[in-house]
């Protein structure tokens, strides 16, 4: 590869990395409803056929803008690392933590599930997500709370577990006609009393 080749494809990285970017700030800035792929384009200075270009489709793109900003959820995943918690404890402040960050972005939750084919769409895939979202220290206090060894189970709990506690905040991130309803029908507890509900029942037999 000549020198010229390799200019190209540091241009090619600099403008994907811009894209990328001007992707997640528009998620902070406006919400996911917001970052169309004209408005993406826009705020990357660039056009609709250089996003295709180099996201495929703007699935793809959000995607990757998901994971950037669940990378930047620091504050929550280190309860996770804090030693001097019990695990139960370090998992209740993860969750406490984690949906706090996720209140900032509207309809991000949802999104998550939605974009969840092309998170996970193959090994490497979860592999990459696994790292970023921290699974082995999740797995870890879910090891010291129930005993469970088997990698799989400790991966079925922690998505149950997780399933559960995003679904209300799912729910509440519908659109305001439907939120309404919602409301009027249902008053959703804080998501600390959700959590400890939860934990009471699942964690029932292990004495916790």
């Amino acid at each position: 590869m000549n020198k010229t080749d390799n200019n190209v494809d540091h241009s090619d990285k600099d403008t994907k990395q811009t894209i990328l970017n001007a992707t997640v700030r528009l998620i902070r800035e406006d919400g996911l409803q917001c970052a169309t792929l004209r408005k993406i384009a826009a705020k990357a200075d660039t056009n609709i056929a250089l996003v295709n270009y180099y996201y495929g489709s703007k699935d793809n793109l959000l995607s990757d803008a998901i994971r950037v900003l669940l990378s930047t959820f620091d504050d929550a995943f280190k309860a996770l690392e804090d030693n001097s918690l019990t695990p139960k404890e370090r998992l209740k402040q993860f969750f406490i933590g984690y949906i706090a960050n996720l209140e900032q972005y509207p309809g991000l939750a949802r999104q998550m599930i939605d974009q969840g084919h092309n998170i996970l769409a193959s090994q490497d895939e979860y592999t990459r997500y696994a790292k970023t979202m921290r699974m082995k220290h999740m797995h870890a206090a879910l090891r010291e709370i129930t005993n469970e060894q088997d990698e799989v189970k400790l991966r079925m709990m922690m998505l149950q577990l997780y399933g559960a506690i995003i679904f209300p905040l799912t729910m509440s991130s519908c659109s305001p006609g439907v939120q309404n309803k919602l409301e009027t029908s249902f008053q959703f507890p804080s998501i600390e009393t959700q959590i400890e509900a939860l934990f009471e029942h699942y964690f029932y037999k292990y004495n916790i």
